[in-house]
């Protein structure tokens, strides 16, 4: 009996319930009739990852499958570790079985193929950067039974196309709306913020151009500040270049986290 683990999607999963249906109609969800591969591509930060364990928290409990797998950050780990490492994981998820060994890419080409051929399976490969990757892990969709769901994320549409992925979802910015209610629970831990912060709040989510991971860093970033200090800044940070946001509130927020365990050691 496979063990449903849903994945952690997000501490404020905000505007993901209606794009999670829509990914479900591309994946043609609840249908056994051939292998549904599907590509979310958009810039970094965007909520590429976040949308993938929502889809598939969704799909795990809606359908019946044969094995599970999310292979998170392949880029990083297939450069750090090696493609097999990755094969590896995704038979052992699958099959339940932990001690395979494999010496090399192509024979992990050959035990997917052979081993996953006929199975139900959920399959996620998420930031992926190189066409090498997709051919080790998810060649060809004959490779998985009938009804499998598999989902690549990337920042690359091209890479998509290289591979021959013809369903995509561009993942796009939250809108302002969402983006607001994201902010406001990052930054207060609740629904709604006092009306003082309002205009403040607005022009944080002007700036942040509604990507998830700008907001939640500002959030985080300025949820103990006075309302002065988040005027203060903002300004600060309007004269960042837009390209550069993502990298500056990343080193941010690794700033605050090592800040606090300073002061809990």
């Amino acid at each position: 009996m496979i063990s449903l683990c849903p994945l952690h999607v997000a501490d404020y999963p905000v505007g993901l319930k209606s794009r999670v249906l829509d990914v479900r109609r591309l994946l043609d969800a609840g249908s056994d009739d051939g292998v549904h591969m599907i590509g979310f591509h958009g810039m970094g930060g965007v909520g590429k990852s976040a949308l993938a364990r929502a889809v598939y928290n969704n799909l795990i409990i809606d359908e019946k499958f044969d094995g599970f797998c999310f292979l998170e950050n392949v880029r990083e780990k297939s450069n750090k570790d090696g493609l097999e490492h990755l094969q590896r994981i995704l038979l052992s998820k699958i099959l339940g079985e932990k001690d395979i060994n494999l010496t090399s890419k192509q024979q992990g080409i050959s035990m997917i193929q052979s081993r996953l051929k006929g199975k139900k399976v959920i399959l996620i490969l998420d930031d992926v950067d190189k066409h090498e990757q997709l051919q080790a892990i998810v060649g060809r969709p004959d490779w998985f039974g009938p009804g499998s769901k598999i989902i690549i994320t990337t920042r690359d549409k091209q890479l998509l196309a290289s591979h021959e992925v013809n369903k995509t979802y561009e993942m796009r910015e939250l809108y302002e709306n969402d983006a607001l209610q994201l902010l406001t629970w990052k930054a207060f831990k609740k629904e709604k913020a006092d009306p003082t912060y309002v205009e403040v709040l607005h022009r944080a989510v002007t700036y942040a151009s509604g990507l998830p991971l700008a907001l939640e860093v500002i959030g985080s970033h300025l949820d103990e500040k006075s309302i002065q200090e988040w005027e203060s800044t903002i300004k600060q940070y309007k004269r960042i270049p837009k390209k550069e946001i993502l990298d500056i509130l990343k080193v941010l927020m690794l700033w605050k986290k090592k800040r606090r365990i300073f002061f809990l050691t």
